[in-house]
């Protein structure tokens, strides 16, 4: 071992050749990292990020940052604490976006106060990584997470009042916030049914709001989030109905719309509005005449019925499970008449039998009956004529259906919940259309996020330069340090090891002493602003 750490540890100052202090430092921090982590802990980046120049573990974001209760939100937390401390989300994101512009970035302070730079670098690289790191549809969910983190809040993730809920995280303040990640044209879409339920049945006489945040991305010609633009909205009680008439949604409301604004406008919860407001969403041609709460929940006298939306008992998913298998092995014993029949083998289903034993059982006789009738019927199946082989497609059809059924895919998407007349449909307010409700939703521009690898870049060589001086004393020591564990468990002579283990102690209490005094300066100093 003490070989090992001798070359690990090279001492950068024998070389002959001129060393800046920064790649000294950057040197030493990979020396360092190997030893004390592991020297496949660190991740092979695409880009070469602050982690990767400073050779440090990186955050990798994941949906269970969003659960205050999981151990990865925990581990979070304690770099987040950088950002939560401010209270909006704006504020929040701004803090973080002062760390990504290298004009601000340029003002921060020096001195022995460099975990907030730290913290901060990571997170925005835990921000790349959200949005670059995952499939498209992934990146929503684990960009939730995310916000969940930033927020101090959770990711709401399962159903509410048994309809899938329209807010994706509650902040750390209790304000439920839809968000949005849209490339620069995609329309905001939303749920009409869920939103008039969130609005007047599942907000009550609480909340009764709820927050948009939308994010919009920019890309480079290789796919990479460069930008990203941040603002929100407020759908209430009050502004639903003139959000959806300046933003193009009046055919959602039919002629309804009046009737819907003069009951919200005076919203009580009451029993009569309850009933009122029901009798209005009938007519309106949006609302879910089927799923919709104020349908299938609530009676006649206006009690509210919290089981109507429960999902189905376990026990009947669980007999729709054992017919599934019976099916399955349905399926199996078919498939495998024919395969003995093309074989040339005479009918064999004791052979097939022998890998499914508990049809052996006398309670399944019924599906043991099923499965010789289906075996046999796939054996007959089978047909030696065979049928001329299609010339192969040429492998730009392919592409092209492949593109094609992207685009089918996403059209049903968007009419999933317009199927019929009673079905429920969609919102929908385009990027253009939230201009026009600028003044209506209170809509507020958070500001860019600049996030392209030149720009984080920058802001690292510069961030690595004001963190130089105190970072090179604390790893001299940490080098140090390793180097005489190493000679204490490694020297073959006593006397060099007991000095070595003395020394180690030396160094250990430096390095402590340092960390101390950074926790102190930390309690004394506002955070790097």
């Amino acid at each position: 071992m003490g070989n090992y750490l001798k070359d690990m540890f090279i001492e950068v100052r024998e070389k002959n050749e001129t060393i800046s202090p920064l790649t000294e430092l950057e040197q030493m921090m990979a020396s360092v990292t190997e030893v004390l982590y592991g020297a496949n802990v660190i991740e092979e980046a695409a880009r070469e990020g602050f982690s990767v120049r400073l050779s440090l573990p990186r955050l990798t974001p994941n949906e269970s940052w969003g659960n205050p209760d999981s151990q990865s939100r925990k581990d979070v937390d304690r770099i987040f604490a950088s950002i939560t401390r401010k209270g909006t989300i704006k504020e929040r994101i701004d803090h973080i976006n002062s760390f990504a512009d290298p004009a601000r970035a340029q003002r921060k302070g020096t001195g022995q106060r460099f975990n907030t730079i730290l913290n901060m670098m990571m997170i925005l690289e835990s921000l790349q990584a959200c949005l670059n790191d995952y499939s498209e549809s992934s990146s929503g969910f684990v960009f939730e997470g995310f916000m969940a983190a930033v927020t101090g809040g959770k990711q709401i993730a399962g159903r509410v009042g048994g309809t899938l809920p329209i807010e994706d995280f509650v902040a750390g303040d209790g304000e439920p916030v839809s968000l949005k990640l849209l490339s620069p044209k995609t329309p905001i879409h939303g749920s009409f049914t869920n939103l008039v339920d969130y609005l007047f049945i599942r907000g009550g006489t609480g909340v009764d709001n709820i927050k948009y945040l939308i994010g919009r991305k920019n890309s480079d010609d290789a796919g990479s989030v460069t930008q990203l633009m941040l603002l929100e909205f407020i759908i209430n009680r009050r502004n639903f109905v003139e959000i959806m008439l300046a933003s193009g949604n009046q055919d959602l409301l039919g002629d309804q719309a009046k009737a819907i604004q003069d009951l919200a406008e005076v919203w009580k919860g009451s029993k009569e509005e309850i009933i009122d407001m029901r009798n209005v969403l009938v007519q309106t041609p949006g609302y879910n005449q089927t799923l919709g709460m104020f349908i299938k929940n609530v009676g006649d006298d206006a009690s509210f019925d919290a089981q109507a939306s429960d999902p189905k008992d376990p026990a009947v998913k669980q007999k729709q499970y054992g017919g599934e298998k019976g099916r399955a092995e349905r399926i199996s014993a078919r498939v495998q008449g024919k395969a003995d029949a093309a074989a040339g083998k005479e009918p064999d289903f004791e052979s097939w039998l022998a890998d499914h034993p508990e049809l052996k059982d006398p309670e399944q006789k019924r599906a043991l009956n099923a499965a010789i009738k289906t075996y046999k019927a796939g054996y007959a199946e089978y047909k030696p004529e065979q049928s001329e082989q299609p010339a192969p497609l040429a492998e730009s059809y392919f592409g092209e259906f492949h593109e094609r059924e992207k685009l089918m895919m996403e059209h049903e998407r968007a009419l999933m919940e317009a199927k019929g007349a009673t079905g429920g449909k969609q919102w929908s307010i385009s990027a253009a259309a939230t201009e026009k409700i600028a003044n209506i939703a209170d809509v507020d521009y958070y500001g860019e996020l600049n996030l392209s690898d030149e720009n984080i870049k920058a802001c690292t060589d510069i961030y690595i330069e004001l963190m130089g001086e105190n970072l090179v004393a604390l790893l001299k020591t940490t080098e140090e340090f390793t180097k005489n564990i190493g000679k204490y468990f490694s020297a073959d002579r006593r006397s060099t090891a007991m000095n070595a283990n003395m020394q180690a102690q030396t160094d250990g209490k430096a390095i402590v002493t340092t960390l101390a005094a950074e926790q102190t300066a930390s309690k004394k100093k506002d955070d790097i602003e």
